[in-house]
């Protein structure tokens, strides 16, 4: 009985490239797989940015203009100082000197020299029940009159004194004839010639008469021309129309102290201030020291 043998099949040369090259497709697409595996993908964004290309390219500039809302940055530096208001008036024999106090919570102090600021006396109407002084003027000689806010009520009244500042009568033409903030309405200042609103919620150091008048707001010191405020000086703590114009006390980086014009108070410190006029001089009232400006 005779065995019968299976046929071997032998591969060709063709068959065998063909496995070849089907066995490199599968490792490659196995490796990109592999990397898709681990690669992590972003999702799309839902808001895609879009770019816009202008029609007109820009022209360069060299710097920025300054804007006027830039300008008053020094200004707006300068706080109201509030209960710290200085006020200040040179007479023929006496000079006087007052800080504004709040009513009902910081007293007022009222001083007056006859040695041409050299020593000071206290003559503040506390007997009166006086709250806060909203104006200083000197008058005959060696007197004063003053508007202050007097009593419980912080009631507004002109008050003048006939003997150097020991007493002081109540007195309606005081009020009448001086300029100040007007305190229930503190955007409006009370001058001998009408009211003239404010160019700031709070200003402060108003003087002058309505067609003089200066006042300093957010730390702009400015002046009433009888139609609209025209601005004077930046970094004031200070401002009074002269008959040179208005000169304001200010603070500047070019100056240690403070700047009156362009004169330069180097052991002047930038603070609360006061100036005042007198027949010949100019007088600055800042820290300790009252004296006149060169």
């Amino acid at each position: 009985m005779s065995s019968r043998r299976r046929p071997i099949h032998r591969s060709t040369p063709v068959s065998r490239a063909l496995a070849g090259v089907l066995v490199s497709v599968l490792a490659v697409a196995a490796i990109a797989l592999a990397v898709l595996a681990l690669t992590p993908r972003t999702p799309p964004d839902p808001h895609p940015l879009r770019t816009i290309t202008p029609s007109v390219a820009p022209s360069p500039s060299a710097s920025p203009s300054p804007s006027a809302s830039a300008s008053t940055v020094p200004g707006a530096l300068v706080a109201a100082p509030g209960a710290d208001e200085r006020f200040l008036a040179i007479g023929e024999q006496a000079m006087w000197r007052a800080s504004a106090g709040d009513c009902g919570t910081v007293a007022p102090v009222l001083e007056r020299s006859a040695d041409g600021g050299r020593t000071w006396s206290d003559v503040t109407p506390r007997y009166l029940g006086i709250g806060e002084i909203l104006h200083v003027e000197a008058f005959v000689g060696s007197e004063a009159r003053i508007v202050a806010r007097m009593g419980s009520a912080c009631e507004t009244q002109g008050l003048r004194t006939f003997t150097q500042g020991r007493f002081w009568e109540q007195d309606a033409a005081t009020l009448a004839a001086a300029t100040y903030v007007d305190p229930a309405a503190p955007a409006v200042i009370a001058t001998p010639s009408g009211r003239v609103e404010a160019p700031c919620a709070a200003p402060w150091g108003a003087q002058g008469d309505a067609a003089a008048l200066t006042v300093v707001c957010d730390g702009i010191a400015q002046q009433w021309d009888g139609a609209a405020w025209q601005r004077v000086a930046e970094g004031a703590v200070a401002v009074i129309a002269t008959a040179d114009g208005a000169r304001a006390a200010r603070a500047d980086a070019s100056c240690a102290g403070l700047l009156v014009g362009d004169t330069c108070l180097a052991d002047a410190p930038a603070g609360p201030a006061a100036l005042a006029a007198s027949a010949d001089a100019l007088w600055l009232w800042a820290g300790d020291t009252v004296r006149p400006v060169p």
